[in-house]
């Protein structure tokens, strides 16, 4: 489906919730930056209270299992759960942090390459309405596959910003991202609340808008993306019912009053 409108720019703040100054300055950044936040964390309530307050997007940030066996930290998704505790584990974690909308992994370059894991981390998101953001931390991710598969909105991270702690590398990866955007009509960003990345994005956040890209929530691009679906569908829709029309004269109006896609949108 082609892109419509101005490029977009979709930038996640990851790992919230063990610095309560570092998120609170994360928090702060200008516009509709989203955050995700860690469960079980000492600050994870207060971080989440106050983004949700502010009008902004907040995320779980689903620990989950890597193949180098790091540290995950209160509650991990592990690939030697059973299904009864993997569940179980993903429904706390999304109760302990107030006004999720949408999920993305913390690490798990080994759990999203386990599409039966996958699929039953769908399958709770799905229950909550959630929307998932597949971090990509491996190249053989099959999260996202999972969630489009379970009719699950979805988005896959593009960039990360600032891997390395330095303002020239997140100025390089930053432009990379901008030019994606213009490119391919969208792109996501995942940053840390480094105090590098931080005075970074408070400098260049205000200025991308001379650039004609519009930073938007997670949330609003995929709401953005569906209704610009429904329309193309109901056109289409539209136009093979007047090729009907043209060989059933005179039940054009019946015909187009009794098609679902001829009904007004729910916006």
């Amino acid at each position: 489906m082609a892109e419509t409108g101005p490029p977009r720019l979709i930038i996640i703040v990851d790992d919230l919730g063990n610095n309560l100054e570092q998120g609170k300055a994360a928090i702060n950044l200008p516009g509709p930056v989203a955050y995700s936040v860690l469960p079980h964390t000492p600050h994870s309530v207060d971080l989440a209270e106050m983004a949700y307050r502010q009008g902004k997007e907040v995320m779980l940030h689903a620990p989950m299992a890597n193949t180098a066996h790091l540290r995950l930290g209160p509650g991990a998704l592990t690939d030697t759960q059973s299904q009864a505790q993997l569940i179980a584990v993903l429904r706390d974690d999304i109760a302990a942090v107030p006004h999720v909308s949408g999920v993305n992994n913390h690490m798990g370059s080994l759990l999203t390459q386990q599409r039966q894991k996958m699929d039953w981390v769908m399958s709770v998101l799905a229950e909550e309405g959630l929307f998932f953001l597949d971090s990509r931390t491996t190249s053989d991710t099959m999260a996202w596959k999972s969630a489009y598969s379970q009719g699950i909105p979805w988005l896959v991270r593009d960039v990360f910003l600032d891997h390395e702690q330095t303002s020239a590398f997140i100025d390089k990866q930053f432009r990379y991202g901008l030019r994606l955007a213009q490119e391919q009509g969208f792109a996501v960003l995942i940053c840390h609340p480094y105090p590098e990345t931080i005075r970074y994005l408070q400098d260049a956040l205000p200025k991308i808008g001379e650039q004609g890209i519009q930073l938007v929530a997670p949330s609003g691009f995929l709401f953005q993306q569906a209704e610009a679906r429904r329309l193309v569908e109901a056109q289409l829709a539209e136009r093979k019912l007047g090729h009907e029309c043209d060989r059933h004269e005179g039940h054009c109006q019946d015909h187009l009053a009794q098609h679902p896609a001829a009904k007004p949108l729910v916006r």
